[in-house]
Protein backbone atom coordinates (compact mmCIF):
# COMPACT_ATOMS: atom_id res chain seq x y z
CA UNK A 1 0.00 0.00 0.00
CA UNK A 2 1.35 3.39 -1.17
CA UNK A 3 0.63 6.75 0.84
CA UNK A 4 -1.88 7.32 -2.61
CA UNK A 5 -3.56 4.21 -1.47
CA UNK A 6 -4.59 5.55 1.91
CA UNK A 7 -5.09 8.86 0.76
CA UNK A 8 -8.06 7.25 -0.80
CA UNK A 9 -9.08 5.18 1.70
CA UNK A 10 -8.84 8.15 4.11
CA UNK A 11 -12.18 9.49 3.65
CA UNK A 12 -14.00 6.14 3.87
CA UNK A 13 -12.23 5.51 7.04
CA UNK A 14 -13.13 8.65 8.69
CA UNK A 15 -17.03 8.53 7.30
CA UNK A 16 -17.76 5.22 9.29
CA UNK A 17 -18.68 6.26 12.82
CA UNK A 18 -18.85 3.23 14.72
CA UNK A 19 -16.86 0.38 13.37
CA UNK A 20 -17.48 -3.04 15.42
CA UNK A 21 -13.66 -4.38 14.09
CA UNK A 22 -12.52 -0.94 15.27
CA UNK A 23 -14.32 1.17 17.50
CA UNK A 24 -15.76 -1.35 19.66
CA UNK A 25 -12.29 -4.22 19.25
CA UNK A 26 -9.92 -3.58 18.17
CA UNK A 27 -9.34 0.14 20.11
CA UNK A 28 -10.62 -0.58 23.28
CA UNK A 29 -8.40 -3.87 23.52
CA UNK A 30 -5.24 -1.23 21.96
CA UNK A 31 -5.67 1.06 24.71
CA UNK A 32 -6.10 -1.60 27.34
CA UNK A 33 -2.68 -2.88 27.28
CA UNK A 34 -0.76 0.25 26.91
CA UNK A 35 -1.96 0.55 30.63
CA UNK A 36 -1.22 3.48 32.70
CA UNK A 37 -0.16 6.28 30.07
CA UNK A 38 -0.46 9.31 32.60
CA UNK A 39 2.05 11.88 31.91
CA UNK A 40 4.04 9.24 30.07
CA UNK A 41 5.52 9.96 26.59
CA UNK A 42 3.55 7.67 24.15
CA UNK A 43 3.75 7.33 20.13
CA UNK A 44 1.23 6.35 17.89
CA UNK A 45 2.85 4.85 14.87
CA UNK A 46 0.68 4.93 11.66
CA UNK A 47 -1.60 6.86 13.66
CA UNK A 48 -4.51 6.93 11.14
CA UNK A 49 -7.38 9.69 11.33
CA UNK A 50 -6.31 10.10 15.24
CA UNK A 51 -8.51 8.23 17.47
CA UNK A 52 -6.62 6.33 19.52
CA UNK A 53 -4.33 9.42 19.63
CA UNK A 54 -7.17 11.00 21.48
CA UNK A 55 -7.98 8.12 23.74
CA UNK A 56 -4.71 8.35 24.65
CA UNK A 57 -5.01 12.17 25.24
CA UNK A 58 -7.69 11.35 27.37
CA UNK A 59 -5.76 9.09 29.81
CA UNK A 60 -3.05 12.03 30.45
CA UNK A 61 -0.27 10.77 27.62
CA UNK A 62 2.48 13.26 25.84
CA UNK A 63 1.12 12.46 22.48
CA UNK A 64 2.94 12.18 19.45
CA UNK A 65 2.05 10.42 16.04
CA UNK A 66 2.58 10.21 12.08
CA UNK A 67 1.39 8.30 9.27
CA UNK A 68 2.23 8.25 5.76
CA UNK A 69 -1.17 9.57 4.52
CA UNK A 70 -1.42 13.37 4.23
CA UNK A 71 -5.17 12.72 4.17
CA UNK A 72 -5.39 10.69 7.33
CA UNK A 73 -3.11 12.80 9.16
CA UNK A 74 -5.62 16.44 7.97
CA UNK A 75 -8.35 14.27 9.52
CA UNK A 76 -6.44 13.90 12.70
CA UNK A 77 -4.97 17.53 12.69
CA UNK A 78 -8.71 18.32 12.38
CA UNK A 79 -10.22 16.05 15.33
CA UNK A 80 -7.22 17.03 17.71
CA UNK A 81 -5.72 20.56 17.03
CA UNK A 82 -2.37 21.11 18.28
CA UNK A 83 -2.89 18.78 21.32
CA UNK A 84 -0.80 15.95 19.74
CA UNK A 85 2.78 16.35 17.82
CA UNK A 86 2.29 14.71 14.27
CA UNK A 87 4.49 13.98 11.26
CA UNK A 88 4.31 12.70 8.26
CA UNK A 89 6.82 9.40 8.15
CA UNK A 90 6.63 5.79 6.57
CA UNK A 91 6.24 2.62 9.02
CA UNK A 92 9.11 0.86 6.28
CA UNK A 93 11.61 3.95 6.96
CA UNK A 94 13.98 5.66 9.34
CA UNK A 95 11.30 7.13 11.90
CA UNK A 96 12.17 11.34 12.41
CA UNK A 97 12.54 10.77 16.42
CA UNK A 98 15.27 10.60 18.97
CA UNK A 99 16.96 7.56 20.43
CA UNK A 100 15.05 6.23 23.53
CA UNK A 101 12.20 9.47 23.17
CA UNK A 102 9.51 7.64 24.11
CA UNK A 103 8.13 5.67 27.17
CA UNK A 104 5.35 3.52 24.70
CA UNK A 105 4.92 3.11 21.38
CA UNK A 106 1.79 2.02 19.91
CA UNK A 107 1.40 0.23 16.21
CA UNK A 108 -2.19 -0.66 15.66
CA UNK A 109 -3.68 -2.85 12.48
CA UNK A 110 -0.62 -0.86 10.43
CA UNK A 111 2.33 -3.54 10.68
CA UNK A 112 0.67 -5.86 8.10
CA UNK A 113 1.18 -3.28 5.37
CA UNK A 114 4.86 -3.68 5.92
CA UNK A 115 6.55 -6.50 3.82
CA UNK A 116 9.84 -6.88 6.25
CA UNK A 117 9.13 -5.94 9.88
CA UNK A 118 12.82 -5.65 10.68
CA UNK A 119 13.22 -1.62 10.14
CA UNK A 120 9.87 -0.99 11.97
CA UNK A 121 10.88 -3.22 14.97
CA UNK A 122 14.44 -2.17 15.49
CA UNK A 123 13.28 1.55 14.92
CA UNK A 124 10.50 0.88 18.20
CA UNK A 125 13.69 -0.66 19.78
CA UNK A 126 15.96 2.61 19.19
CA UNK A 127 12.97 4.91 19.92
CA UNK A 128 11.90 3.22 23.35
CA UNK A 129 13.40 4.24 26.74
CA UNK A 130 14.95 0.86 28.54
CA UNK A 131 11.98 -0.83 29.90
CA UNK A 132 9.47 0.49 27.51
CA UNK A 133 6.84 -1.11 25.75
CA UNK A 134 5.20 -1.41 22.32
CA UNK A 135 1.88 -2.73 21.92
CA UNK A 136 1.02 -3.74 18.41
CA UNK A 137 -2.22 -4.92 17.18
CA UNK A 138 -2.11 -6.59 13.71
CA UNK A 139 -4.18 -9.41 11.48
CA UNK A 140 -4.13 -12.69 12.71
CA UNK A 141 -2.26 -15.23 10.95
CA UNK A 142 -4.93 -17.91 10.80
CA UNK A 143 -7.72 -15.22 9.45
CA UNK A 144 -5.23 -14.48 6.83
CA UNK A 145 -4.32 -17.47 6.05
CA UNK A 146 -8.32 -18.41 4.93
CA UNK A 147 -7.96 -15.60 2.74
CA UNK A 148 -4.56 -16.46 0.87
CA UNK A 149 -6.61 -19.59 0.16
CA UNK A 150 -5.77 -22.03 2.81
CA UNK A 151 -2.74 -23.46 0.91
CA UNK A 152 0.47 -22.84 2.97
CA UNK A 153 0.57 -21.65 6.38
CA UNK A 154 4.11 -20.68 6.52
CA UNK A 155 3.71 -18.90 3.03
CA UNK A 156 4.84 -14.97 3.59
CA UNK A 157 2.30 -13.93 1.11
CA UNK A 158 0.79 -10.81 -0.56
CA UNK A 159 -3.10 -10.75 -0.22
CA UNK A 160 -5.34 -8.74 -2.18
CA UNK A 161 -9.14 -8.09 -0.35
CA UNK A 162 -11.83 -5.80 -0.42
CA UNK A 163 -13.40 -4.38 2.51
CA UNK A 164 -17.41 -3.12 1.51
CA UNK A 165 -18.01 -0.01 3.36
CA UNK A 166 -21.18 2.22 3.64
CA UNK A 167 -19.24 5.03 1.71
CA UNK A 168 -17.86 2.35 -0.97
CA UNK A 169 -15.30 -0.65 -1.13
CA UNK A 170 -11.94 -0.06 0.23
CA UNK A 171 -9.17 -2.18 -1.95
CA UNK A 172 -6.84 -3.24 -0.18
CA UNK A 173 -3.02 -5.50 -0.24
CA UNK A 174 -1.40 -6.28 3.25
CA UNK A 175 1.08 -8.87 3.93
CA UNK A 176 0.38 -12.39 5.97
CA UNK A 177 2.63 -14.07 8.16
CA UNK A 178 3.11 -16.72 10.27
CA UNK A 179 3.50 -16.92 13.89
CA UNK A 180 6.86 -18.21 13.50
CA UNK A 181 7.89 -15.57 11.64
CA UNK A 182 6.39 -12.81 13.64
CA UNK A 183 8.54 -14.16 16.66
CA UNK A 184 11.55 -14.13 15.00
CA UNK A 185 11.48 -10.81 13.54
CA UNK A 186 10.08 -9.25 17.08
CA UNK A 187 13.43 -11.32 18.54
CA UNK A 188 15.87 -10.17 15.60
CA UNK A 189 14.82 -6.46 17.00
CA UNK A 190 15.67 -6.86 20.39
CA UNK A 191 12.45 -7.07 21.54
CA UNK A 192 11.11 -9.30 24.07
CA UNK A 193 7.22 -10.56 24.20
CA UNK A 194 5.94 -10.15 27.26
CA UNK A 195 2.17 -10.83 26.06
CA UNK A 196 0.15 -12.18 23.60
CA UNK A 197 -3.33 -11.43 23.51
CA UNK A 198 -6.44 -12.56 21.23
CA UNK A 199 -9.79 -10.81 22.90
CA UNK A 200 -13.25 -10.24 22.74
CA UNK A 201 -15.23 -7.24 21.28
CA UNK A 202 -17.10 -5.25 23.79
CA UNK A 203 -20.17 -6.61 24.73
CA UNK A 204 -22.48 -4.20 23.37
CA UNK A 205 -20.99 -5.29 19.95
CA UNK A 206 -23.77 -8.43 20.49
CA UNK A 207 -26.91 -5.88 19.82
CA UNK A 208 -25.19 -3.41 17.52
CA UNK A 209 -23.50 -6.18 14.58
CA UNK A 210 -24.75 -9.73 15.44
CA UNK A 211 -22.52 -11.00 12.39
CA UNK A 212 -19.33 -9.46 13.58
CA UNK A 213 -20.30 -10.14 16.98
CA UNK A 214 -20.83 -13.74 16.20
CA UNK A 215 -17.35 -13.81 13.88
CA UNK A 216 -15.14 -11.85 16.78
CA UNK A 217 -16.29 -14.23 18.99
CA UNK A 218 -15.69 -17.36 17.29
CA UNK A 219 -12.82 -17.02 14.86
CA UNK A 220 -9.06 -15.28 15.58
CA UNK A 221 -9.72 -11.88 13.80
CA UNK A 222 -6.57 -9.94 14.95
CA UNK A 223 -3.91 -10.40 17.27
CA UNK A 224 -2.39 -8.24 20.21
CA UNK A 225 1.15 -8.53 21.38
CA UNK A 226 2.56 -6.39 24.14
CA UNK A 227 6.69 -6.20 23.42
CA UNK A 228 9.35 -5.12 26.03
CA UNK A 229 12.73 -3.45 25.31
CA UNK A 230 14.86 -4.90 28.04
CA UNK A 231 16.43 -2.54 30.69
Amino acid sequence: MTATDFDKLAKIYDAEKTSPWNDLYERPNSIELMGDVKGLTVLDAGCGGGKHCADLLAKGANVHGFDMSEKMLAFAEEALGDRVSLKKANLAEPLPYEDTQFDRILCALALHYVEHWQTPLSEFHRLLKPGGEVVISTHHPFMDHELAGGENYFAHTLIEDSWDKPDGTLYVRYWRRPLTQMFEEIKAAGLQIDRIKEPMPLPETEAQFPNAYKKLTTQPRFIFLVLKKPN
